[in-house]
């Protein structure tokens, strides 16, 4: 299984795929998931801004559901 349902049962949850901690190797300028110092994740574009903690990278459509 690639998720499991929160506790609440409110969110489906990854169990293999983890956030990354923004560092010098964080891609810059390119679309990301990113995780603010509050906790609530969007999509954008990291430049630098310490607001954010955590970055993902999105996920890709498997070739056999285009």
């Amino acid at each position: 299984m690639t998720h499991t349902l929160n506790t609440d049962k409110t969110v489906a949850v990854s169990t293999d795929t983890f956030w990354q901690a923004i560092d010098h190797k964080t891609p810059r300028g390119v679309k990301l998931q990113l995780l603010g110092a509050g906790g609530v994740a969007t999509y954008g574009v990291y430049h630098g801004d310490k607001f954010w903690t955590h970055w993902a990278p999105l996920p890709k459509i498997p070739k056999e559901d285009k």
